[in-house]
């Protein structure tokens, strides 16, 4: 078999895309973990955000009910198979790299029983054979909303089997965030150009004119200084006059149906920035994930029907489930000329500068609510990053463009049990040492250190005046990595950061380093500089490319992809997922929030401002809990429902669910941004450009 992996290795993943399953998984297939009495939940959310606060606190009931009750029932559930359970955060969010580790290795003690990931995910499983797949019966007893129920049939790998390899857990889709004061700024000045055409329907200006009206509206400080800075950006004299012709030329129509349809938009977007052409770092429409756009895209033009998408089905490319990746990159294929079509209108507005793509941690809510950009398409999970409070309080090193995250202050304590006391803005909690007495409480806001070598690694290196920061740090490369902002450090600044690495604190891989506090700085923001809560707005994100389309709803979020580790654990995994969906607590408190009589899933996406996969989120009788949704997620739970109420109009759109569908992904978001960095730079990049860069990033 050695020489079947060497071959393996030498093949590109499009020259290997035709091998069976089975050459892939030979002398590398389905493995035992070693039994060590508890369960492994491996997530990418951040610890500390409100997706790893609602993980721990949904974990932490678990293991107490586990406890509760008499000594009867308590040994009942043991006798059940119940096991306690503990949660382990990643780095990097969902990339796959760390299942993908940890498959390759063969990883039989450290390895996880439950990925909460993306249905992607069980395609790299099964690849080794590894999945671990639920009873059908009890599948359809956990009250799955019939929207998300067939999550499994278009795995790589299950098309067939349709085997129940992941558990819908959180949903959520894009939206468009608005700065109304932006857009509104720039739809009264094209709507004043002679020659634009403007819906003659009043019901189809509605939004239009409300973002026209706030702009004007007694010429607030936010319209000012958004005057002030986007005036700077402005075409001025002969060159203004030529732009105008060019954009009657266009034959744009202002009309609220444009907001919903991308090829309009982003013509709306391309006028725009004509005007104001001359800041780069001024842009119309932003594209956090500019792959779920052209998915969103595919589903729509070809109506759903997946055999004619640019990756379509095929039995002939076994190694990735049955999908084939071979074809969209030849020239003439039909593939090849969907692909180019949905690629070349969002390649043009590239090209003039109107649009910013996102990805990798990079999202495009900094520039909005900086009023730098008009609309910001993005997850409706991100609700809270599109607008700010207030002020703000930036903290960065060199440029305040590239921020870094908040340090905490480390304050070092003398007790038997606690090593150091860390503060981040008003709250302070605790690091523990990594052996504590027995029967010592640490908080679900608290840290421990992993082992004592990583403690005492921690101790060598702090020294008084030094923060923790969450930060990766490549030394040989002076590169500091926060917030998803790269930062080149000088060899005098890198002799002041302490690599602390990911393997410091339990159950928990995020990068840290120790870091100078003279080093980070910090700038307060003004808030007429921001765009507050009042002064955005927020709408579906396109449905479909043109009006001909179906209307398709980007569904995304991450479920639980279930994995094999041995008889007791299988059967533990099992009995934690029923207890997820039907258990209901009298009284769960994620956060300082009491949820009743609600299942932890339930409980866990209202908290973590995602739409709840389930049949009772959908009820009629939820409808208290639906008005308390954020506006982000009202957009989400209303198209989710018209997918479900009218599916001769509305469809779902979804990323296909296969081992290289990420390796896609990042190969589009890569030739988005490259071009965007060229455009900025001012270079004059090319279609062919554009597809060779996909191209190169995908081999």
């Amino acid at each position: 078999m050695k020489k079947t992996n060497k071959i393996l290795l030498s093949l590109t993943p499009a020259a290997a895309l035709v091998l069976p399953l089975a050459a892939i998984s030979c002398g590398g297939g389905r493995f035992d973990q070693n039994y060590d009495g508890k369960l492994k939940v491996a997530t990418g959310f951040s610890e500390n955000n409100n997706q790893g606060i609602a993980m721990k606190s949904v974990i932490e009931a678990y293991n107490n009910w586990l406890k509760s009750g008499t000594a009867e029932e308590q040994k009942q559930r043991k006798e059940e198979g119940y096991l306690p359970t503990e949660v382990e955060f990643l780095p990097n969010g969902y990339s796959t790299g760390p299942l993908t580790t940890q498959l390759a290795a063969k990883e039989k003690n450290k390895f996880w029983n439950i990925f909460i990931n993306y249905p992607t995910a069980a395609s790299i499983l099964a690849t080794k054979e590894m999945n671990l797949a639920f009873p059908a019966d009890e599948y359809e007893q956990l009250g799955i909303f019939k929207t998300f129920k067939d999550v499994n049939d278009g795995i790589g790998g299950n098309t067939e089997k349709k085997e129940k390899w992941v558990i819908p857990f959180s949903r959520s889709s894009e939206m468009s965030s608005i700065d109304m004061v932006v857009l509104g700024k720039l739809l009264k000045e094209i709507k004043a150009i002679d020659g634009v055409n403007v819906d003659s329907n009043s019901e189809k200006l509605k939004t239009i004119n409300k973002y026209i009206a706030l702009y004007e509206k007694e010429k607030s400080d936010d319209s000012k200084y958004v005057d002030e800075e986007w005036d700077k950006a402005k075409v001025t004299g002969t060159d203004l006059d030529n732009v105008k012709k060019a954009i009657k030329e266009m034959n744009i129509t202002l009309s609220d149906d444009m907001f919903y349809e991308y090829d309009n938009l982003i013509k709306f977007s391309i006028a725009a920035k004509r005007l104001y052409a001359k800041d780069n770092g001024k842009y119309i429409l932003a594209f956090d994930s500019l792959p779920s756009a052209i998915n969103v895209m595919n589903y729509a033009v070809t109506k759903g029907n997946k055999s004619k998408q640019y990756i379509n089905p095929s039995k002939e490319h076994l190694r990735t489930g049955g999908f084939d990746y071979e074809s969209f990159v030849k020239e003439g294929t039909e593939q090849n000329k969907l692909f180019k079509n949905l690629l070349k209108n969002v390649f043009e507005d590239i090209r003039t500068g109107a649009v910013w793509i996102g990805g990798a941690g990079s999202y495009g809510s900094n520039l909005l609510t900086r009023h730098n950009l008009a609309i910001s398409i993005g997850s409706t999970a991100g609700f809270y990053h599109t607008f700010i409070k207030n002020d703000l309080t930036i903290y960065y090193i060199n440029d305040e463009k590239l921020e870094v995250e908040r340090p905490s202050q480390l304050s070092k304590q003398t007790d038997k049990n606690i090593a150091f006391n860390i503060k981040s803005g008003s709250y302070t909690n605790k690091i523990f040492k990594a052996k504590v007495e027995e029967g010592t409480k640490i908080g679900k806001y608290d840290k421990q250190f992993a082992s004592k070598e990583a403690e005492d690694k921690f101790n060598s290196l702090f020294k008084d005046g030094y923060d923790l920061l969450e930060a990766e740090l490549k030394e040989k490369e002076s590169k500091l990595t926060s917030k998803g902002n790269e930062i080149i450090l000088s060899p005098e600044q890198l002799k002041k950061v302490f690599n602390v690495g990911n393997k410091v604190f339990a159950n928990s891989s995020t990068n840290y380093v120790l870091i100078e506090k003279s080093l980070v700085q910090s700038k307060k923001i003004d808030s007429n500089k921001l765009l507050n809560r009042d002064e955005a707005d927020w709408i579906s994100a396109p449905l479909r490319k043109t009006h001909e389309d179906k209307k398709s709803v980007f569904v995304q979020g991450p479920s639980l992809v279930l994995i094999h580790a041995n008889e007791k654990e299988d059967k533990a995994t099992k009995l934690l997922v029923k207890w997820l969906f039907r258990h209901k607590h009298t009284e769960l408190e994620i956060k300082n929030k009491k949820y009743n009589n609600l299942n932890s899933v339930d409980a866990f996406n209202q908290a973590g401002s995602y739409i709840s996969p389930t049949d009772s989120y959908f009820d009629p009788n939820n409808a208290e809990v639906i008005k308390t949704l954020t506006p982000a997620e009202q957009l989400t739970f209303n198209n989710f429902k018209l997918v479900a109420e009218n599916p001769g109009e509305y469809q779902v759109a979804e990323d296909v669910a296969s081992s290289l569908s990420d390796k896609l992904r990042d190969a589009i978001r890569i030739g988005g941004s490259t071009m965007t960095t060229q455009v900025s730079t001012n270079k004059n990049p090319t279609f062919e450009q554009f597809l060779e860069e996909i191209q190169k990033a995908f081999k």
